[in-house]
Parts: structure tokens; sequence; C-alpha cells
């Protein structure tokens, strides 16, 4: 380490000391004080972290409100599927891309503070297969909701079942 720089380093602190004759002391502290500057200057660097502070909020603003929410998936389901047939390959991509439209849906109407979970199936009709969707949650009857809209054309039938869970 330069010593002129050292003394300009030790000015900076508010501490001036004489550059000492080639004593070993005095490389050890040299290196002791550019360690603890360099630590001292990446610590000084690092930003901040912002901590909010909890609302304690355990009752939404506006509830989940299953009604509204049934008529916008009906819609987004006839949009998609139409008079369409069955096909295996096609209602797998249409199923994803229906669920993505109602939780896009979801989004916009902004429920503050709720998650949502869409899940949505299509099948074939003309198999007469024997459904049964159920589904098992833990939640509160007072905060949370859900929806279930069935759509039914001459080939295939499609059942969107939409989750909102408040989040405290």
């Amino acid at each position: 380490m330069n010593k002129s720089r050292k003394v300009k380093l030790d000015k900076s602190k508010g501490k001036l000391l004489a550059p000492s004759d080639n004593s070993p002391m005095d490389d050890a502290t040299d290196e002791i004080r550019s360690q603890r500057g360099a630590s001292e200057a990446s610590f000084v660097m690092q930003p901040k972290k912002v901590q909010y502070e909890n609302t304690y909020k355990m009752d939404p603003d506006s509830r989940f409100k299953s009604y509204e929410i049934e008529g916008t998936a009906s819609n987004i389901l006839k949009q998609h599927i139409g008079d369409k047939s069955y096909d295996p390959e096609l209602c797998r991509s249409e199923c994803q891309i229906i669920a993505a439209k109602i939780s896009e849906a979801l989004k916009a109407k902004n429920y503050k503070r709720y998650k949502h979970v869409v899940v949505v199936s299509i099948g074939s009709i003309k198999e007469r297969p024997g459904v049964y969707l159920g589904s098992r949650c833990l939640w509160n009857d007072k905060t949370d909701s859900f929806a279930t809209v069935r759509y039914q054309n001459t080939s295939l039938y499609a059942i969107a079942m939409i989750y909102g869970l408040y989040y405290e």
C-alpha cells in the first residue's frame, strides 16, 4: 500500500497517523486497515430493505362474488367451444387456454388479497361417460367461495370450477 495513500485513507476517517519506517507491525496494521476499510465500504453500499407493517386485516373489502364469475366463465366457455366437435388433442390445449382466459378475467376484476384456482375439464358426450368431479378444500366459509360452470354442445361438455381463497 502506498504511504501517501495511507495518509489520505486515515484522513478520511478523521485520524492522521505518521508513516513509520518499514516495521513489521506496520505492514500487518496496513493489511487490517485495508480489510476493515473494504468491509466498511461494502457495508455502506448495500441498499436498505423496506419492511412494511402487517395490516392484520381478517375480512376482505369486497367478497368473491360467484354469480359474477359464473357469467364471465360461461361467456368464455361459449366463446371458445361454440360448436366444436370433440378431439382429445384439441381439447387438451383448449382446457389450458380457457383456464388462462378465466384466470385473466378474474385478475381484471381485481379482488384484492384473493388467490384463485381455475380447473377446466372437457369430455365427449358420445361415449356416455359417467363423470363425477369432486374437490375438498380447507377454507373459511365467511370469506372463501367457488363457482362451477357447465357448458354442453352436441359432441362435448365442459366444466369449469373456480375457487377464490382469501389470503389473510
